[in-house]
């Protein structure tokens, strides 16, 4: 997967808003934690990724850039 394709993902959870990597999970998309769950649970249907083998590293993301690098690494 790419950081482009990361992002719709994202930005599909989160209907009505643009995603870009450099973006605040809290300040600027509004992301609580149960957002932020709900992220990781379509990352994990769309990507394949065992995302809660990460789970302690998306609970610490504050950008978008972070969680597509949990990901990226992850799918490597």
């Amino acid at each position: 997967m790419t950081e482009d394709e990361l992002c719709q993902i994202i930005a599909g959870v989160l209907p009505g808003k643009d995603v870009a990597p450099h973006m605040s999970l809290r300040n600027d998309l509004g992301v609580d934690s149960i957002g932020l769950m709900s992220i990781v649970f379509v990352l994990e249907e769309q990507t394949g990724i065992d995302t809660m083998s990460h789970i302690m590293e998306f609970s610490e993301a504050e950008y978008v850039r972070d969680i597509v690098g949990i990901c990226l690494k992850a799918g490597s």
